[in-house]
């Protein structure tokens, strides 16, 4: 089932950790949202054996920031681990742990949300896919305990779910070059070519929401799409922040972790192919957030309004 933030807040998290019967795995690239950690509390107070791993540099973020978050977690009594250090050093580029999942053994949560308050506290578009068909759930509990014990997610895994490092780039490609029109949400879109390049192929039949402050890379890649006829809008950072991260044509859906861009295909990701009647939810999402958006980032509409006001002398 598709859920949409912030809407729901951490209830589809919260529905996977109370319906834990015997284990609970959370790999997540941070987690302090109290809801989910009083929640991991009752779960291990009647005996599930609960297992979290985290990413132990999130961005920006300071170490005394890390530490709290991590005094929180082991609080609850659940077994902890930071991600394994093929994740945090990936030659001389860092890489993250940016998945954002939980599993139980019969039912798994995947999605684009942090588990903190901007991912479930009302603050930003997010997507939440529950599932308990047994072969994502399968997958999704094998590469927890791959990362857990330091090994390699099995091949098959890969078939499952979209998870990077991997072939997710070749599945995201996938989702862009269907037939028909497809529309796109995103807090970061590159430098990636091969999936820039797919994006400006679409021509018109391509729209793209990204937020309103996104960097100068990005802006000078929005204008490589408009000049092959894409269309694109930017997402005013406040009351919503984009940080969703989606796909979405008449046949075919990505919702998950991974942006757009070369370092995330290069961190551990994961997410879902999606079809049936989760299309029609996201394509009615993202006709709303579309019609909120504007066309220009803040500094465009500035230099416009200068332009404007220079044309009066």
């Amino acid at each position: 089932m598709l859920f949409i933030e912030p809407h729901v807040g951490p209830a589809p998290i919260l529905q996977v950790i109370d319906s834990a019967h015997r284990t609970l795995d959370i790999g997540v690239y941070y987690l302090d949202d109290r809801k989910l950690l009083a929640a991991v509390k009752d779960a291990v107070r009647r005996g599930v054996d609960v297992r979290i791993m985290v990413e132990p540099k999130p961005y920006v973020m300071k170490p005394w920031q890390v530490r709290r978050e991590v005094k929180s977690i082991e609080a609850t009594g659940a077994h902890f681990r930071y991600v394994p250090n093929r994740f945090v050093s990936h030659g001389d580029q860092y890489a993250f742990y940016h998945a954002k999942y939980c599993v139980n053994g019969h039912e798994a949560e995947i999605g684009t949300a942090n588990f903190d308050w901007s991912g479930l506290g009302g603050r930003n578009r997010e997507y939440l896919y529950d599932t308990t068909n047994p072969t994502v759930v399968r997958a999704v509990q094998a590469v927890f305990n791959a990362d857990w014990n330091r090994q390699h997610a099995p091949a098959w895994a890969h078939q499952a779910l979209v998870l990077s490092p991997g072939t997710s780039a070749a599945q995201l490609l996938e989702v862009i070059d269907q037939p028909g029109p497809i529309d796109v949400e995103s807090e970061e879109l590159g430098p990636y070519r091969p999936i820039l390049d797919a994006l400006a192929a679409k021509g018109r039949d391509l729209r793209l929401i990204l937020p309103a402050s996104i960097n100068s890379e990005d802006q000078r890649d929005v204008a490589f799409l408009r000049s092959h006829g894409c269309q694109v809008r930017l997402l005013p950072v406040k009351p919503l922040y984009m940080h969703a991260k989606m796909i979405v044509g008449n046949a075919l859906a990505f919702v998950g972790s991974e942006n757009f861009t070369q370092t995330s295909l290069e961190n551990r990701e994961m997410g879902v192919l999606l079809n049936g009647s989760d299309l029609a939810k996201l394509q009615a999402q993202f006709n709303r957030d579309w019609a909120r958006a504007g066309g220009k980032s803040p500094m465009g509409g500035m230099i416009e309004k200068v332009k404007g006001w220079l044309s009066h002398f």
